[in-house]
């Protein structure tokens, strides 16, 4: 197994970005993904219980919270019940490794042009907080066991995250003026409100009422809809934006807004591991049919499903996942209508546009090329 997944990590696809500008305003928009949606084939004829550790290693980005997801699909396809005690390591599992998800993205595009100092002093801070995320996410695996000192070192290690976290996120003493930094918020948003003119609107947010239709759709359309999910009539959105958009300000345009609900989101994160030691994690999973089990978690990307069909002696028969990328650069998503129409300068179309798609966060590296038209 170790040889086919590391073929596979090695070559995760990637998203290609062309837009066509013509009197300096975006006029076409074309989005194209080599990122491999075959890869659940891979599951198909193996033991069900390997599904959660090969789809982490697979998905290694996100891996912890597709592995959080599998289990609970395989659980339900076996009627399985989940206990109080796993509930809570794995919400824990999947808050800490949506948070180093965040902390990655925030850094690509912290970093993104010339870093000064600040910057440098955040990649140390940083850098001392995924450490502690990953000794989080190993804490939860060894405390299935309960024992006390599982759970005393659980307990410590969100305190320590928090309070680092708090530390490199905290509001300075207007709130109006965003994030105090270590991390160079400031920098950022002056950055954006100077030159941004994508559209800003509330989104078409992913939620709870709309996994039945998906799962529907994963069964009866397979890779198909895998590779380009849909919900007719709708550009649906995934992500920090679509959940935490009515506490951002539209005033500064959407890449400021973008940013501020990405900021938002990982504050209220740290606070969730804390809660996530009292409350259930908050998932849907169910059973559409004998041996089949659907699963979907809120991960820091967005919604990721995962379906699956066992064979009657307990083998995968058939295995689908949708990840948030597939959404929010569907070729008619939300992605797309952001850009298109918008006003582009000749000599920043390019890095803007690289900007608004690293804030829509795709799990994959990307590519922008923007093609002027001039009339004759």
């Amino acid at each position: 197994m170790n040889a086919v997944v590391g073929a596979v990590a090695a070559s995760q696809g990637a998203l290609a970005i062309t837009a066509d500008v013509a009197d300096e305003r975006v006029c076409a928009v074309c989005v194209t993904s080599s990122r491999p949606t075959h890869l659940s084939r891979l599951f198909i004829g193996r033991p069900a219980q390997e599904a959660p550790l090969l789809a982490e290693r697979i998905f290694s980005l996100c891996g912890v919270s597709h592995r959080v997801v599998a289990a609970r699909a395989i659980a339900r396809a076996r009627q399985e019940p989940i206990c109080a005690r796993r509930n809570r390591g794995e919400a824990i599992a999947l808050i800490a490794d949506g948070i180093g998800a965040a902390l990655r993205s925030n850094m690509i595009l912290a970093l993104d042009g010339d870093a000064g100092r600040s910057d440098l002093d955040h990649i140390r801070a940083v850098g001392d907080l995924m450490s502690l995320l990953r000794d989080l996410c190993s804490a939860t695996e060894a405390r299935a066991s309960e024992r006390s000192e599982n759970r005393k070192k659980t307990k410590a290690l969100i305190r320590n995250i928090r309070a680092l976290g708090v530390a490199l996120y905290a509001r300075g003493p207007q709130a109006e003026r965003g994030p105090t930094s270590r991390f160079p918020f400031e920098r950022l948003e002056k950055e954006f409100a100077a030159g941004d003119s994508f559209r800003v609107a509330p989104p078409d947010s992913l939620g709870d009422a709309d996994d039945l239709e998906v799962m529907q759709r994963m069964r009866r359309e397979g890779a198909s809809f895998a590779a380009m999910p849909y919900l007719q009539g709708r550009a649906p959105e995934t992500g920090a934006f679509a959940r935490r958009w009515a506490q951002t300000d539209f005033s500064k345009g959407a890449l400021a807004a973008r940013l501020q609900a990405r900021v938002i989101d990982i504050t209220a994160r740290f606070a969730e591991l804390e809660d996530a030691e009292r409350d259930p994690l908050a998932s849907h999973a169910l059973s559409p049919s004998s041996r089949e089990g659907f699963a979907t978690v809120e991960t820091s990307r967005g919604r990721l499903y995962h379906w699956v069909r066992l064979a009657a002696d307990g083998r995968i028969e058939d295995y689908r996942i949708v990840a948030p990328t597939e959404w929010n650069f569907h070729p008619s998503g939300p992605f797309v209508e952001a850009l298109l129409g918008s006003a582009v300068s000749r000599g920043r179309a390019e890095r803007g546009i690289a900007q608004l798609a690293g804030l829509f966060d795709p799990c994959v590296p990307f590519r922008v090329e923007v093609k002027e038209h001039r009339h004759a």
